[in-house]
């Protein structure tokens, strides 16, 4: 893959070479410069006075700090704004397809996260959660989980713990679902290396609790 001189570009151009990289990236003409986005919902970095800006928190702008990135300043244009959380690249990171790349997806991942919490943060009922409904709803508040609130605070591996205590069938589709929930993902999409580590900590509370384990992924 070419490398691109950031400066000289128009943002077509740098839009499809980070398109190139991750994929399923848009641009958008925003109040100043042009905000790059994942997925059309994710706005990862901003192209602006032919400067390339990674939204980054926490490790993640450390290292891009240690990298000889600098942090957006009001003194880059005329309006009366500051975004925070965001850094120049340096030009050594742009040269770099495969750190850009690695950059860019632990950008995104960190957006996502924060979006999950909020959302998360928001729901209160049960049912609310993503993979729940209603029936779901109901099993749990026999068990004296009524809320989202207290789902966090018992986690799923207790929850199944506390509905086989209640004699209440709780298969492992329930415990996915309840996994899922917890971070706002579709449970359909588990990998069965993720699933493999959910059913060790499964296992590991079902034994503490004086019921037997789940042999395989497929064990019901």
């Amino acid at each position: 893959m070419s490398i691109l001189n950031f400066k000289d570009e128009h943002i077509d151009t740098i839009r499809e070479f980070i398109n190139g990289l991750i994929g399923n990236v848009t641009s958008r003409n925003l109040f100043t410069g042009y905000g790059l986005f994942y997925k059309q919902k994710l706005m990862f970095a901003l192209w602006l006075n032919k400067k390339f800006y990674l939204q980054a928190e926490g490790e993640l702008a450390k290292e891009l700090i240690a990298r000889g990135c600098v942090a957006f300043a009001k003194c880059e244009t005329n309006a009366k704004f500051l975004l925070s959380s965001y850094y120049a690249l340096s030009t050594s990171i742009l040269e770099d397809t495969s750190l850009l790349r690695r950059l860019i997806m632990l950008s995104i991942k960190q957006i996502q996260d924060r979006k999950n919490e909020i959302e998360l943060s928001k729901a209160n009922r049960l049912k609310d959660l993503p993979n729940l409904s209603i029936k779901y709803e109901r099993m749990l508040k026999k068990v004296d989980i009524h809320d989202v609130k207290t789902l966090r605070i018992v986690g799923a591996e207790n929850a199944i713990v506390r509905l086989r205590k209640q004699g209440i069938p709780a298969t492992l589709n329930t415990y996915w679902r309840l996994c899922c929930a917890l971070s706002n993902k579709n449970s359909e999409f588990l990998t069965k290396a993720q699933k493999k580590i959910l059913l060790k900590k499964l296992n590991d509370a079902l034994y503490e609790a004086g019921f037997r384990r789940y042999r395989k992924l497929d064990d019901e």
